[in-house]
């Protein structure tokens, strides 16, 4: 395995998940800054999934016919553009349409580079896309720590460095990966075993997404704490991230079927312990939620890399990756909507929706 290509997809995916997050710490002050209500402040992020999720299937298609190698380096191109560009918005319509470009630039990259990546030692995909699973969450850890530069350089131009970054990394990349051969595929087949798969994982990538959106604000509602407090729960989460998918290796060889079993479950029993004790003990549960979901998610990628047909391990992931944002999405304001039932509810569905279409795995 050429090793210089592997470390160089894991710089780029670290810096591709920085521009996921960089905006996060930036958001009060661009609702500030621009007049808009707090509550129109969560069009950043929904804006950036939708443009995440148009390009997942267009990026294998794009990829069989121009490369991978291309495919992700025009993702990430497109992801880091905004960011410069944001720095000269004067208004928040701008700002979520370059969102949507940056989500529709991140939706080139995901598929197209894991796909490269795992071609440079198939037999050991479960252990690559542990590390590529690794590096993205320390893009996010680094992403969501972009306020430090914000209250430096101020939140235009700490934002447009990052961009500026991840063009750095674009160039690098073009220097270093090579080139993935593949058949040109017309259409893609439909593939009835990675479509149950993504629905059965789509409860999992939904609950990550509300931890790392949402849980911060939970904490803060359930404990009553000022978000200095909160602050250890996210940077727990994450390194519980990076941990799981260094260590996603142990699953190499095993029954994979098996093995996201046992991590949805026991990734489905950490929910309901979010609201005990305190934040501090929140955190610790943040840390082992994360480490057993980033190790889950090397785990079924792996398995629809091997279900990968004439469309390639690029259509593979996309499709997984798709069906999971279209359905997981939603757990998000579902989360939101039954707190005004029950506290205790939102981890409730949690769990429920973490276990339960798993059971639909059994058919891949």
């Amino acid at each position: 395995m050429d090793k210089r290509q592997a470390y160089s997809i894991y710089f780029s995916r670290t810096i591709y998940a920085v521009q996921w997050f960089i905006l996060a710490p930036a958001t009060m002050a661009i609702a500030s800054e621009e007049h808009v209500s707090k509550g129109l402040i969560g069009f950043l992020p929904f804006a950036f999934i939708i443009g995440a999720a148009v390009t997942q299937i267009p990026a294998a298609l794009l990829s069989s016919k121009i490369g991978a190698k291309k495919t992700f380096l025009i993702g990430l191109l497109l992801l880091s553009i905004p960011d410069i560009i944001v720095a000269y918005t004067r208004s928040f319509p701008e700002a979520v349409l370059l969102r949507v470009v940056a989500g529709l630039g991140a939706g080139l990259y995901f598929s197209p580079s894991a796909s490269v990546l795992v071609n440079l030692d198939r037999e050991r995909s479960v252990t690559l896309l542990g590390f590529y699973n690794a590096a993205f969450s320390l893009g996010g850890l680094l992403g969501l720590s972009w306020g430090f530069l914000d209250s430096i350089l101020g939140w235009r131009v700490a934002t447009a460095l990052g961009g500026i970054i991840g063009i750095a990394a674009t160039i690098e990349n073009l220097f270093s990966v090579g080139e993935l051969k593949q058949k040109f595929v017309e259409k893609m087949s439909f593939n009835k075993k990675l479509f149950l798969l993504g629905v059965a994982t789509s409860g999992i990538w939904g609950g990550s997404y509300v931890v790392g959106e949402l849980m911060p604000s939970y904490a803060s509602l359930v404990f009553k704490v000022n978000s200095y407090e909160v602050s250890p729960l996210i940077s727990l989460y994450f390194l519980g991230n990076i941990v799981g998918g260094v260590f996603a290796y142990i699953f190499e060889g095993r029954d994979k079927i098996k093995s996201t079993f046992l991590l949805a479950f026991l990734t489905s029993i950490t929910y309901p312990l979010f609201s005990l004790f305190s934040v501090y003990f929140m955190a610790f549960v943040s840390f082992l939620n994360g480490l057993f979901i980033d190790a889950l998610f090397s785990v079924y990628y792996s398995i629809a890399v091997g279900l990968s047909n004439t469309s390639g391990e690029s259509f593979s992931l996309s499709l997984i990756n798709l069906i999971n944002m279209l359905i997981g999405v939603w757990l998000s304001p579902i989360f939101s909507l039954s707190l005004s039932i029950n506290i205790e509810l939102p981890l409730y569905i949690l769990l429920a929706t973490t276990i339960i279409p798993v059971v639909l795995i059994k058919k891949v």
